[in-house]
C-alpha cells in the first residue's frame, strides 16, 4: 500500500511538471523586471513586489512568488534570457520542439534546481522552478523539511492536495510536495 501511495505521488509530480510544460501563456513582463543581483549565501524564496524589492515569504502579503538562487530573483512568467545571463555557466540544457504549441520547451538543469521554459508567445520564459536539493533553502524551508515546518513558514495553504501543499499568489504558485510520507521531496515555483 505505501508503495502504492508512493508511486501515485511520483505520478503526480510528473503529471505536474508536464501539465507545467503546456500551460497557457505566462502572464505579460512588464518593464522593470530584470532579475536582482543580492549578496549572500543560500538561495532563499522570496517575493517580488511592485517596486521590486523582496521580503521573506513569511512576510509577504502581495506579490509574486520566486525563488532567489545564486544570488539571482526566478520567477515564474521571467524572461528566461535574462535569468540565465544573470545566473551563468553549469547547466545542462535539453531543449525540444512543443507537440503542444508551435515553438520550443527546454529545461536549464543546475543540478540543485531545474529550470523549464517555453516560448509559445514568442518570448521565451519560465513556467516553472524545481527545487531537487536540500542546500537550496527557500525561505526557511528545505527538502525534508516536514508538512509542519512549511505551514510554520508560509502559513495556511491555498489548498491542500493528495501530493502536498499548495500557495498561490498573483499569477505564481508554489507547491510543496510529500512524496517520501511527511518529508519534503520537492518545491516547486509555476506560472499559473
Amino acid at each position: 500500500m505505501k508503495k502504492t501511495v508512493k508511486s501515485f505521488l511520483l505520478l503526480m509530480t510528473a503529471a505536474a511538471v508536464m501539465t507545467a510544460m503546456t500551460a497557457c501563456s505566462a502572464p505579460k513582463e512588464e518593464g522593470g523586471n530584470a532579475p536582482q543581483l543580492i549578496s549572500g549565501g543560500t538561495a532563499a524564496t522570496t517575493v517580488a513586489k511592485e517596486n521590486n524589492g523582496s521580503a521573506p515569504a513569511s512576510q509577504a502579503n502581495t506579490g509574486t512568488y520566486g525563488l532567489t538562487f545564486k544570488g539571482v530573483l526566478l520567477t515564474p512568467g521571467m524572461e528566461t534570457e535574462k535569468a540565465i545571463k544573470a545566473l551563468g555557466e553549469g547547466y545542462v540544457l535539453n531543449s525540444v520542439d512543443s507537440c503542444a504549441f508551435n515553438g520550443k520547451e527546454s529545461t536549464y538543469d543546475y543540478k540543485e534546481i531545474v529550470i523549464y521554459t517555453d516560448d509559445h508567445d514568442g518570448t521565451d520564459k519560465i513556467n516553472t522552478i524545481d527545487v531537487r536539493d536540500p542546500s537550496v533553502d527557500c525561505g526557511g524551508v528545505k527538502i525534508g523539511s516536514t508538512l509542519d515546518d512549511v505551514k510554520k513558514v508560509y502559513g495556511e495553504p491555498t489548498s491542500e492536495e493528495s501530493y502536498g501543499l499548495s500557495y498561490v499568489k498573483d499569477h505564481t504558485q508554489i507547491q510543496f510536495i510529500f512524496a517520501d510520507g511527511d518529508k519534503l521531496t520537492s518545491i516547486m515555483y509555476k506560472s499559473i
